[in-house]
């Protein structure tokens, strides 16, 4: 039993190993041109290593990307269960709240696929994650019957302004916390655009209703 987990830690560390190589290489290279012999030499490992771990460098970024992925999406569930129908002023909702913490302590990885090396649909998968977390809370609060604007329009506005944001803070250095902007979109969630802008709210009833 100790032995196998002995191989597991070391199967592990040399992905683990592979993995942050390859990102390194991101940073300063573009994906296209980076070879699995690059890959090899960057990581102080030999090709037939690398292919004993993964097929291609697209496996390796597929693996890497998913691996990220499901990390958020575990960290979401979680808290998720535990949200709250009332959205507070002074406290971020828990889905901003994790998103931020979650790419802060990811910097890395998110800034090299947003920014630096974006590959891949990437954007696209992140974009399906907030949106699916989102979906599934409104459902969850049975609010899919009261939302006065089509359900799709909502949760793609909500995803992608979410996802815009977290590229406009990571172009910034992050310049503040994930704790400021979960805080931030959770008030103009909130209040809506208009009345975050200072506008007074009007008849929110639908002209054809």
């Amino acid at each position: 039993m100790n032995e196998t987990r002995g191989v597991d830690r070391r199967i592990y560390r040399t992905r683990v190993m592979i993995s942050e190589a390859f990102l390194k290489m991101m940073k300063k290279q573009d994906y296209v041109e980076i070879s699995i012999v690059d890959i090899a030499e960057q990581a102080n490992i030999n090709r037939s290593t690398f292919y004993a771990h993964f097929i291609d460098k697209e496996d390796l970024l597929d693996k890497m990307v998913n691996e990220k992925l499901e990390l958020l999406e575990h960290v979401l569930s979680e808290r998720s269960a535990h949200m709250d129908v009332a959205l507070s002023f002074t406290e971020p909702d828990p889905i901003f709240a994790v998103l931020f913490e979650h790419i802060f302590e990811h910097d890395e990885f998110y800034r090299v696929m947003l920014l630096i090396n974006p590959v891949g649909n990437f954007s696209t998968r992140l974009n399906e994650v907030i949106k699916a977390y989102f979906f599934q809370r409104i459902t969850q609060l049975g609010m899919d019957q009261k939302v006065q604007v089509p359900l799709d329009i909502l949760l793609d506005h909500l995803s992608f302004s979410t996802s815009g944001i977290i590229h406009k803070w990571l172009e910034n250095n992050k310049v503040y916390s994930p704790h400021h902007m979960a805080l931030q979109l959770t008030r103009l969630a909130r209040l809506g655009v208009y009345t975050a802008m200072g506008a007074q709210a009007q008849d929110t009833r639908s002209p054809h209703s």
